[in-house]
This record gives C-alpha cells, structure tokens and sequence, in this order.
C-alpha cells in the first residue's frame, strides 16, 4: 500500500495562486514594482501611489489607457496579458511586464479592488477580488485610467506576513523601487504619499534633472554624461565624479532597455573604471542606461524580471567600462574649495538680519553631508583651531565643483572701501584644460613640508606632495615601456615571515620579480633579496614586500592576475614616493607639477585620495569681501 505522502494530487487552485505568488511578490515593494510596471506599459504620464502606516495597504493609480470592462476581470486571471501572444514576443520583449501573473499573484495575497476606464467610455469598471476569489464586478464614476488598491496584504499567507520586517525597512525597500522606475521614464510624473509626501517628480523632466532630485544636492555639479558613440553596444546615462562617492551601492542605478535591473557583470566593471579614483569603502554613484537588440539579452530569467542574462557579458561589460573610464579620463576632476559665506555655516540662519553674529565661515566645507561625515572623522585639525573658527574642516576632500558660488549679498559691503572687481576667468571644466592650465602654475612654497602652495593662473592650487608624486610613481611602473633598471645589492638583506606565510611568500616571489624586486628562500623562514628597482633604490624593500605579503587585498588565491600586480603596483607607488614632511627645493615642486601635468589620471593618488584642490580667484574674493 502506498505511503499517503507519495501519493500525486491536483493541488486547489487557490493553494496554486498562493504558491505562484510567493516567487512574485515577497514584500510590499513587490507589489508596488509590479503595479508600477503595468502603469508605466499602459502609457501613463502621471502614476501616484499612497502607502499606510504598516505598508500593508498601498495604492497605484495612473493616467493611462484604462480597461474595458471585459478586459477589467481578465487581468486578474494566471497567465491572461495583452503584451505577448507568442514565443517571438517573449524573445524581442520590449514591455515591463509580460508573464501575466502579477495582478493575479497580489490578488492572491491581499483584498484588491480594481477600478480602470478607458477614454471612449462614460463608466468605469470596478472589480473586487479577496484572496484570489472574485467578489463582485461593478460599474462606477472614475477618471480614464487605472487604480488598483491593495488591503491587507497578507492577510491569507501568515508565513509570509512574519517575514515581513518593521514599516521603516519595508517603506525603505518601496521606496527604492519606485526611485528605480521614476529615474527609468524621467518624462513621467511620479508621486509617493505615505504619513507625508516623500516624492513628488514632476512630468516631463531630463535623465539628469531627475537624477538631481533623486540623488540631492551632493551630485548638484558631480555629474558627468557618458555616451557610447558608435560601439555595438549603446550607453547613455549620467555618472556623478569619484568625490560623491557613498559608502554603499545605493546610488547605483542599472537599466537594460530602460528596464531596471539587478547584473552582477554591469555593477563589477562599473566600478573598476572607478579603481584609483575613490577611496576604499567608497562606491561610485551613476545612472547607467544599456540598449541593445532584445535578442542578446534574456529579461525571462527570474520570476520577478529584476536579473537579466546577456547573451556576450564580456562585450556589454568591457563597453561598459571603456565608456564611463573615457567619461572619467575626459573631465576635470581636480576639486575646488567652496567656501560659504557669513551665515552659511552651521547654526547660520537663527536671528535677526542685523543682529545676526557675523563669524569667518569654514575652510573648505562640503555641501555634501556624506562627504562632510566621512572626511570629518579622518581629517580634523586640531581643537585650538577649532574655537577660533578658522578650519573647521581639513582641506583634505573633494567637494561641489561650483563654477559661480553663491552671491554673499549678507556680508557688509562698504562701497566706498571695495572695489568692483573684474570676473575672473573660468574654472578649466575638461582635465585637457586643467592640465593646461598647470603650464602657468608657479611653485610659492609648502606648508608643513607636505603641501606645495602654488599660484596656477587667476587660482591657488594646494598640493599634497605624497600623494601627487605617488600617482606619478604609480603610472610610471604600470605603463613602463622602456627596459627596466635593475640594482644588484652587494649585500642581500635577509628577512623573516611567520611559518604560516611561508607558501604565500614563495608564490609572491614570482610576482616580485616581475618589478626588479628579485626574492629567494634562504632556509626554513628565511628570504634574501637580492635585487631592486632603482626607482625603489632609496626604499626599504623588506618593509616594502611585507606590506603586500600582510595586506588583505593582495589575495593570491582569489584574486586574478592583473587584481595583484595592480596592488603591488600601489604599494610599490607609495614606497617610492616623496613623503609628507620632506623639504623640497623651488626647482623639486616645479618639477613635480610639470610630471603631474602629463599625468593621465593625476587627479587622485592610486588609493583614491585628491592629490590636488584649486581655490578660484573669485572665492578669495568673496572670502576678502572684494566683491560688489
């Protein structure tokens, strides 16, 4: 006999709905994602949506092109859709949805009431469905369009409902959703009201003024075009400049034919054009826009449309990277001081006009709260300083590349005492430009023997020394052209490693000797080395290869070929160069400024740090009260 369990069944339809649901909707964010979608697949110009308290009850309404009231109750059947009607449909795709499952799959799930009107009607048709069972269609008064209401979403699966997290995360992940579809169709307006409204996107907008209003006031001059010209592979969309850099992806944006997607091999080599450019634990932040024919790319791979599978990853990735790196190559990256005026800093704003206290504003303060957060906590100078107001925080980050900084109408102006003063020229916007520029720059001095002051045109140019010239060391080795110069030690230097390090060290040997650094096993945990680049002949070259044998991103293991030397690459750079606290002659800095110049990536070090900022000729200005 049988056991019961082996037995095979039907299962009940709504256990079937149930079930089929669970792949599709996971949270309150998956719903709104779907609604959304259909929205956006009927031609809406305007999609709102409300959320309650507990993100349990959510609306979608939109302004598109309605159903008839034969079409209303189809759509919430499985697998009942007007966007494919065969297997070459499926294959050139160019809808959000397609599968015909997700009216059915949230009706499944929650009590849903669907009122749609199309424009040649006078009524509109209002469907209400519990639990995946119909209850009652009516006709009613409504606009052309559709509004699909949801209540109490799950309120039938209470498995599904316990993994639901607080109201907070989930508002959270929802929110994230419909940022995603607004920034995909910028032409379209999009609303979002919960207690509050949290997003209100007006119709008919650019990619990039959508982008500002999506990602604030820190991209307010960070963002930089890409276009992909006439490569196989199109790419459009906006990157914003390494200093907006957050500490995690949420700034990323991906869209396959204007569908928003999730893509292991796009966020990978995105931020590899990035490598050199950003500090460790900073993410790059853009919105980037990929078309290709619909046939070299599978939108049909996971139930919910998030993950797409091309057909040739390395040519969409590597265009991808060529892209935003020439995006990258091609602008001026060096950052400029923005300094606020009298009433600006913080708790600037409380009293009266005239008897507002008038302090010295800020040293190079970031209109970026991440950016003033992060380099806060590294940078600050000390607290003697601090009370007297003067450098509140340290010169040492990338902040708004404002070319006109805002007007200082409520610093005093004794007219008779300023004089009017000419507009100065322009702040180089393309790194041809700033390189050009550094052609006039003039070495005055360094301060604290780490920073050259220099004048550079109508600009003062600060430049940490170290982190310049490793740059410079950086790119020298990395793209060696000419034999390399080797030095022979008459005495080879011995050193140890730990018992557990020893296989490590006898496999980055055979790296090491690539550069010059010639490394052999003496015995037991015994190395000697016996050669050394001259351009590390003044370096302790055990410090050196202790450094890369300890550090956690040389893994010899995991990571490839070009990851490691890359790394050894850097490390070597920072071994080489000049460091902060040396003395350098008038003729030393010249030259140094000249290398920078023909620098290809000269804006940062290799580890992502600014090796230069430039303060305008009009912020000294506005800072000496110069200005009418």
């Amino acid at each position: 006999m049988m056991d019961k369990q082996s037995r095979i069944r039907i299962l009940p339809r709504n256990l079937i709905n149930q079930i089929a649901a669970g792949e599709v909707i996971v949270r309150p964010a998956s719903v709104a994602k779907e609604l959304v979608e259909n929205a956006i697949d009927a031609g809406a110009k305007q999609i709102s949506l409300e959320v309650s308290p507990d993100v349990r009850d959510l609306s979608v309404t939109d302004d598109g092109c309605g159903m008839t009231p034969g079409e209303a109750p189809l759509s919430l059947l499985r697998h009942a859709t007007s966007k494919v009607s065969s297997l070459e449909d499926i294959v050139n795709v160019q809808t959000r949805g397609f599968r015909g499952e997700a009216l059915a799959s949230i009706a499944a799930v929650s009590r849903l009431i669907l009122t749609t009107r199309t424009p040649e009607r006078d009524a509109a048709t209002r469907v209400t469905v519990e639990g995946g069972e119909l209850v009652k269609t009516e006709s009613t008064g409504a606009p052309t369009g559709t509004s699909v209401a949801i209540r109490q979403l799950f309120f039938n699966t209470p498995a599904r409902l316990k993994f639901m997290r607080r109201p907070a995360t989930e508002l959270k992940r929802l929110l994230q959703v419909v940022t995603q579809q607004a920034l995909s169709h910028p032409d379209i307006g999009f609303t979002l009201v919960g207690k509050k409204k949290l997003l209100e996107l007006p119709m008919g907008q650019s990619l990039k003024d959508r982008l500002r209003q999506v990602l604030g006031s820190s991209v307010e001059d960070q963002l930089l075009p890409l276009d992909s010209g006439n490569l196989p592979v199109t790419i459009h969309g906006f990157i914003a400049k390494p200093e907006a850099g957050r500490r995690d992806r949420s700034g990323q944006y991906f869209f396959v034919n204007r569908r928003p997607i999730s893509n292991r091999i796009l966020t990978v080599t995105f931020e590899q054009a990035y490598r050199g450019l950003m500090m460790s634990g900073r993410y790059p932040v853009g919105a980037v826009f990929v078309f290709l024919d619909p046939e070299e790319v599978d939108v049909n791979v996971h139930p919910t449309k998030e993950e797409v599978r091309f057909r040739d990853e390395r040519k969409v990735g590597g265009i991808l990277n060529r892209v935003v790196s020439e995006s990258l190559r091609k602008a001026n990256l060096v950052p400029y001081t923005r300094l606020p005026e009298a009433g600006e800093e913080r708790g600037a704003g409380t009293g009266s006009p005239g008897t507002q206290k008038q302090t010295m504003p800020g040293f190079f303060s970031s209109p970026g709260a991440a950016m003033r957060e992060s380099f806060k906590q590294k940078s600050r100078v000390p607290s003697r300083q601090e009370e007297t107001g003067l450098f509140r925080e340290w010169p040492g980050h990338p902040i708004s590349g404002e070319k006109h900084p805002p007007s200082s109408s409520r610093l005093p102006r004794p007219l008779e005492e300023i004089p009017t003063v000419p507009t100065p020229s322009p702040v180089p916007e393309t790194a041809d430009e700033f390189r050009a520029s550094l052609e006039k720059a003039e070495p005055l001095g360094q301060i604290a023997n780490t920073f050259i002051v220099a004048s550079c045109g109508d600009a003062l140019l600060l430049i940490d020394q170290h982190a310049a010239h490793e740059r410079i060391v950086y790119e020298k080795i990395r793209d060696r052209k000419s034999e390399l110069v080797i030095q022979n030690l008459l005495l080879p230097i011995e050193f140890e490693v730990e018992v557990s390090r020893v296989p490590d060290m006898e496999e980055l040997s055979k790296r090491l000797s690539e550069f010059g650094l010639e490394v052999e096993r003496f015995g037991g945990q015994s190395f000697v080395v016996r050669s050394v680049p001259a351009d590390l002949a003044e370096t302790d070259p055990t410090e050196l290869i202790k450094e890369i044998l300890e550090s956690p991103d040389v893994d010899l293991k995991n990571l490839g070929e070009s990851e490691v030397r890359n790394e050894i690459i850097r490390r070597m750079a920072c071994h080489g160069a000049i460091r902060a606290g040396q003395r350098l002659s008038r003729e030393e800095m010249t030259a140094l400024i000249l290398e920078l110049k023909n620098t290809r990536l000269a804006f940062t070090c290799p580890h992502g740090r600014p090796t230069m900022i430039l303060m305008t000729k009009s912020q000294l200005d506005r800072q000496f009260k110069r200005v009418l």
